[in-house]
């Protein structure tokens, strides 16, 4: 496939609009804090539509067969992400979540808010940025770099970019290596609700 200056623009122009300017009018309160899954599934929809125009398959979107031969890579991320998140909540920058089975809202949201995140970041965008460019760890730290950026909306901003931009490089790297939608999909919920119990997320 040729790739032409202007499918890298048409790549630049679509990180902007879906991406980065909903984070921004979210960070700056345009949208309000309990808008942010609306514009999430928004995102989502619009970046579904483009895929759909292009003439996306499955493979394409990361709905592979291949779950068995990528389990065990999955299965050791996760288990490292949970350490270190337990091993960075020794530094006490949140407050865990006592009760969380009692929150209602944090059940219903937690596991479609991780699967919408890696449809958009992992399904979507990290096959975006494969199509038109082809420096794996240029597509990796930008991939993660965009990722982060949803995260400026909680508080401890510096703390959270840093450690959302760290989990979204492993996110990226496991996903460019083992492109599985499902299996990324199941070790970020599992991730998520890690960290929402330590108390990592909380909005501003």
């Amino acid at each position: 496939m040729d790739i032409t200056k202007r499918d890298k623009e048409l790549v630049w122009i679509q990180i902007l609009y879906l991406f980065l300017i909903p984070i921004m009018l979210l960070y700056y309160k345009v949208i309000p804090s309990n808008g942010r899954i609306l514009v999430l599934v928004i995102i989502t929809i619009l970046i579904y539509g483009i895929a759909r125009f292009e003439k996306w398959n499955r493979e394409d979107f990361g709905m592979r067969k291949n779950w068995k031969e990528y389990f065990l890579p999955y299965l050791i991320f996760t288990i490292l992400g949970v350490g270190l998140l337990f091993l960075v909540e020794g530094l006490e920058v949140g407050q865990p979540m006592l009760s969380w089975w009692t929150n209602l809202k944090f059940l219903l949201l937690f596991i479609p808010l991780s699967v919408l995140q890696e449809i958009v970041f992992r399904g979507v965008l990290m096959n975006m940025l494969r199509r038109v460019f082809t420096n794996k760890w240029f597509i990796i730290v930008l991939n993660a770099s965009v990722f982060s950026l949803m995260h400026i909306i909680y508080l401890n901003a510096l703390f959270t970019l840093s450690l959302t931009f760290v989990a979204g490089i492993g996110f990226a790297w496991m996903y460019y290596k083992y492109p599985n939608l499902v299996l990324i999909s199941i070790s970020h919920t599992i991730l998520n609700f890690t960290g929402m119990i330590l108390g990592y997320f909380i909005l501003r």
